[in-house]
């Protein structure tokens, strides 16, 4: 039976050079993203099933791994001072060209941080922006958290996931935030539905592995190509929105008190470029 490598004696970044190590050394890691559309990579250029995006961008925090006698691990992630900072961090797949002009030149696609050394069996992390640091102001705060683009201002708070794109006859748009907030920025108590979801991907082997964001599971489910007469579906997380019963589902939120529920469906881990499953 083959045993799950254990990050003990590398680093996980190519750029690094192979250091001796021992179980419970601090070691980098990078827990690679990618995105596809009906099997076709997310691309700013190309339609994938029938589907242009516009626009891919999520927070994510508290990311973990998962060890063998199911100890949670922190990962801590690397501050750039662009990407990632005090834990969070910003994944984002568009690329401001062509279909994603409202975007940025720039992409982040992977997590880089450190942590000890060891085997791991799953990794968790949290969608969303944390809530002591969900409310401030996006013209103020610093990276990633300064993207007004990914602010609400009319809840306070952020988009924790902006996911926007169009098919032969109808638009689609889905962005995932706290709703129900009370007060205003910089100075919100509470919102009645925090809409974060808590993401377990078991079978994650750094090094060996990395997660897929199926986006067809946030489409209608007849299929945004399919809609006529041609107008937007969209859900803004609200309660009541019926277009928010299927994107929600598959991310494992119950819709009408914004708490984890069931099993998501958008991300999945897959091999490695040249890895083995």
């Amino acid at each position: 039976m083959m045993r799950r490598p254990a990050i003990i004696c590398a680093s996980l970044l190519p750029t690094l050079a192979i250091v001796a190590c021992w179980r419970g050394r601090d070691v980098a890691v990078e827990i690679p993203f990618t995105a596809v559309i009906d099997g076709a990579p997310f691309s700013c250029s190309t339609a994938g099933g029938g589907f242009s995006p516009f626009d891919l961008r999520f927070y994510v925090h508290g990311i973990t791994l998962v060890d063998d006698n199911d100890n949670a691990i922190p990962v801590r992630l690397t501050d750039d001072g662009v990407w990632q900072s005090r834990g969070v961090a910003l994944l984002d797949f568009e690329n401001g060209s062509d279909n994603c002009l409202d975007g940025t030149a720039g992409t982040h696609t992977a997590l880089l941080g450190r942590v000890v050394a060891g085997r791991y069996k799953a990794l968790q992390f949290v969608l969303g922006v944390p809530f002591d640091r969900n409310h401030s102001d996006a013209a103020t705060a610093d990276a990633p958290l300064n993207l007004g683009r990914m602010h609400w201002g009319w809840q306070g708070g952020y988009k924790f996931f902006r996911f926007e794109g169009a098919g032969t006859s109808s638009a689609f748009r889905f962005h995932l935030g706290s709703t129900g907030c009370e007060g205003t920025i910089g100075n919100v108590t509470g919102c009645n539905r925090p809409n974060r979801a808590i993401i377990r991907l078991d079978s994650f082997e750094p090094g060996r592995n990395s997660v897929q964001i199926d986006l067809g599971a946030l489409l209608p489910q007849t299929g945004a190509t399919e809609t006529a007469p041609a107008k937007t579906v969209s859900c803004m997380s609200e309660k009541d929105d019926p277009n928010c019963g299927g994107p929600f589902a598959a991310l494992g939120i119950d819709v009408a008190s914004g708490k984890p529920s069931g099993t998501q469906k958008l991300f999945k881990v897959v091999a490695m470029n040249g890895g083995r499953t």
